[in-house]
């Protein structure tokens, strides 16, 4: 049996990337981050709103819920959680709840930015009145 050694390879034309080709990788992909991070931004803010509105839809189903009960709604004298236990807010980090008004024949729930959404007002009356204002991103629309 005949064992050759073959000595390291001295041969150049081996096929690699060039530090230019790296370069221009890099900067396409720079560029379609660059592109990218606005829009998930917008899209991350505009789910905290929907998500601060599904939260005071469902406050004012619990105050709807307590008028069919009662023919009046709750005045409430503590905190909201409090007063509907079932009830607990998934943008609490984002936004905070309140009572504009409170009367037992009527109703309107705020909800109040903060933080990168600060500025931005989302309420619901009795009626079903809902207004959003100084939210960015949002169209307008509510749920």
């Amino acid at each position: 049996m005949k064992v050759s050694i073959h000595p390291a390879s001295t041969d150049f034309n081996q096929r690699a990337f060039t530090l230019i080709e790296l370069m221009i990788t890099v900067a396409i992909v720079a560029i379609l981050a660059a592109i990218a991070l606005p829009s998930y931004d917008s899209y991350i803010i505009k789910s905290e709103i929907r998500t601060a509105q599904s939260d005071l839809l469902a406050l004012s189903l619990n105050f709807e819920n307590r008028y069919q009960r009662r023919l009046s709604y709750p005045i409430v004298t503590v905190a909201l959680t409090q007063e509907f236990p079932g009830w607990s807010p998934s943008a609490a980090d984002n936004f905070s709840y309140s009572l504009a008004k409170n009367t037992a024949s009527e109703y309107t729930l705020k909800a109040t930015g903060s933080g990168r959404q600060a500025g931005c007002n989302i309420t619901i009356t009795h009626e079903n009145k809902r207004e959003l204002s100084g939210c960015k991103y949002a169209d307008g629309n509510w749920l």
